[in-house]
């Protein structure tokens, strides 16, 4: 995404590595499991966001054995070719129409300058766009004007609320019942204990089923 904002609340520096740990896994990345790499950053970040009763899985993110093969292996599985139940790494498919949902992601992210860059090949509701997106928002909402604050936290609870959360919330149940690796199932309770956290600081929480 370009255009992006310099800044790093805790907050905003986890929705930072939620992105790059939803993207295609690099071989780093098995290592960082392995060695509780992942885990501990996680714990560090949510430590300092007020989270109420919202809790995470983090024994999930390790430290555990895990192969780089068998990481990439599962994320084709579960988010690019599914053997089971679809969970698509797109907030829109769980919109009332994605097309709707996509331009209104359009919209917003034009509203501050920001842009797709055609080199990514990325729709707007990819996951890891949509959560950099989010990265981007909470630095301004932190750093920008008293005056510019209200903009920065009406389109982050938008955006929380009817695009990110709908797709954790249901991606979550669909891991669990397609037996999903532990790692990716507590990735993504990651981001459902984030997103309501943040909801409830901007009153905007409320229950789903």
């Amino acid at each position: 995404m370009a255009g992006q904002a310099d800044g790093s609340p805790p907050a905003a520096d986890l929705y930072g590595l939620l992105a790059e740990l939803l993207s295609f896994p690099g071989p780093d990345l098995a290592r960082a499991v392995q060695s509780g790499e992942i885990r501990g950053a996680v714990e560090h970040m949510l430590g300092h966001v007020p989270l109420g009763d919202a809790l995470a899985p983090l024994e999930a993110l390790g430290p555990m054995e895990v192969a780089p093969q068998d990481i990439e292996a599962e994320y084709i599985r579960l988010f690019d070719v599914p053997d089971g139940t679809p969970t698509p790494l797109y907030t829109g498919v769980y919109a009332p129409r994605r097309r709707d949902a996509m331009e209104e992601l359009l919209r917003i992210y034009r509203h501050f300058g920001l842009t797709i860059e055609s080199s990514a090949h990325d729709l707007p509701d990819f996951v890891p766009t949509v959560l950099e997106f989010l990265r981007i928002l909470t630095v301004g909402q932190a750093a920008g004007e008293p005056s510019a604050r209200p903009a920065f936290e009406a389109a982050k609870a938008d955006v929380l609320e009817r695009h990110l959360r709908p797709w954790a919330e249901q991606t979550a149940k669909r891991l669990g019942e397609r037996s999903g690796h532990p790692f990716y199932q507590g990735i993504v309770a990651v981001v459902v204990t984030l997103a309501v956290a943040e909801l409830t600081a901007l009153g905007r929480v409320r229950v789903t089923r």
